[in-house]
């Protein structure tokens, strides 16, 4: 049986069981940022950064822990061939002649060097096709200590590592070729496909300056989502796909080919597989669905029975959360931290942050009606709702994803159809 839910004296919604409060009000929430639409990459973070009062410890943190990789990686040579070797054997002969040596030439920590050289092994399969030496740096953090570099990241990044972190947390060396975004633009998709994206395209995010008219902007989005299409010709374009691809241009700053490769990297990766909700019949997006409505139910009942009385259906919000993971609702300087969490975790995180964001509000809602709760779930949120985003990431750690085990066994056999 799930936390039971009820009002105390304040009237307040207490979760019993986890002994938590439901605030209605948010009083330590950040303003919200009204000038975010002018910028792209690391300006339109920092726009954010400015109004975040935690920012300055927030960026020790993250200058503190990036200093991490040169306690383990202090020789040059070692970082030249890490990143520049045109096989991995190479760097195995070298550690291999190392241990020979009484003093390590390549690393003062030889137990670490075969640590992260066969992890490299495993990992890569061969030599680092990337070339961006940033995001091999963040890469490198990762291999070191996987919990510390998820960790930070849930936490929230900022914007001097944010998009090399999520290339490096995705990345998948066996699936990089330098050569397969060009050979893709230069495709055609079906005349529908064509249409589709074409009329999505003056959709997405309009206010925004980066995708205004037929800029730079739309015409990345264009060839990106018409890739996508042709990479992945069983799922082809499904609206949805836009925002996610438009909000991943405006973090990167337009970087068009590494927004394709994010994509396609959580395209593959088993923790996400976000295209998968867009296959048709909607299979694998309505299965989270119904996992979410199980796990609303057990940690919030009396909001879950009010919205199941009020006639409140699974597509006027979770549905949209989900297809566009949260993009289409909530303000993009909002969901850039989500986004961190999610891509933290795994995709079942979209589940996490939408329970604690109902929590979060569970008072408020839990006294609506049907025409209240719709507005507010539709307009509100984005228009004039302040979130108190560390609060709900917070929240979201704490909330563990039951399943049935008609549901475990759905994801854990599910077998997405490759694209070549």
């Amino acid at each position: 049986m799930g936390p039971i839910c009820t009002k105390d004296k304040t009237n307040k919604i207490v979760i019993r069981g986890n002994a938590k409060l439901v605030n209605t009000s948010t009083p330590d929430a950040p303003p919200k940022i009204i000038n975010t639409y002018k910028y792209v990459g690391e300006e339109f973070q920092q726009e954010i950064e400015k109004n975040d009062p935690a920012y300055s410890q927030k960026q020790s943190k993250w200058n503190l822990y990036y200093q991490k990789k040169y306690e383990f990686i202090n020789d040059e040579n070692y970082i030249f061939l890490f990143r520049r070797s045109s096989s991995i054997e190479q760097l195995q002969q070298q550690t291999n002649e190392d241990d020979q040596c009484k003093e390590p030439k390549i690393n003062s920590n030889k137990h670490f060097s075969k640590k992260i050289l066969q992890s490299l092994t495993q990992q890569l399969g061969g030599p680092f096709k990337l070339s961006n030496q940033d995001i091999i740096d963040a890469y490198l953090l990762k291999e070191i200590n996987n919990e510390d570099f998820k960790n930070i990241l849930m936490d929230g990044a900022i914007s001097k590592y944010r998009w090399n972190f999520w290339m490096a947390q995705v990345y998948r060396n066996r699936d990089y070729d330098p050569h397969l975004y060009t050979k893709l633009k230069n495709q055609t998709p079906t005349q529908k496909i064509l249409e589709d994206i074409t009329k999505d395209i003056n959709r997405t995010f309009p206010s925004h300056d980066h995708f205004k008219d037929y800029n730079q902007g739309q015409q990345q989005l264009f060839s990106i989502l018409k890739a996508l299409s042709m990479l992945n010709e069983d799922i082809g374009y499904v609206q949805g796909m836009n925002y996610i691809v438009g909000f991943s241009l405006i973090v990167s700053g337009g970087k068009e080919e590494e927004v394709f490769w994010l994509i396609h990297f959580i395209n593959t990766n088993p923790l996400f597989q976000w295209w998968e909700i867009y296959r048709v019949n909607f299979n694998y997006a309505k299965a989270i669905c119904q996992v979410f409505s199980k796990n609303f139910n057990e940690y919030l009942p009396a909001l879950y029975q009010h919205f199941q009385d009020e006639g409140i259906s699974d597509q006027q919000y979770i549905w949209q959360w989900i297809l566009t993971q949260f993009l289409y609702t909530f303000p993009i300087d909002r969901v850039i931290f989500f986004w961190d969490f999610i891509l933290a975790t795994d995709i079942f995180s979209i589940i996490k942050i939408s329970i604690a964001f109902l929590k979060e509000f569970g008072y408020e809602l839990i006294q609506k009606d049907i025409g209240q709760i719709s507005e507010f779930l539709t307009g509100f949120i984005k228009d004039q709702l302040q979130i108190d985003v560390p609060k709900i990431i917070s929240d979201a750690k704490q909330i563990v994803v039951n399943m049935t085990e008609d549901q475990k066994q759905f994801f854990q056999n599910y077998k997405p159809q490759s694209s070549t």
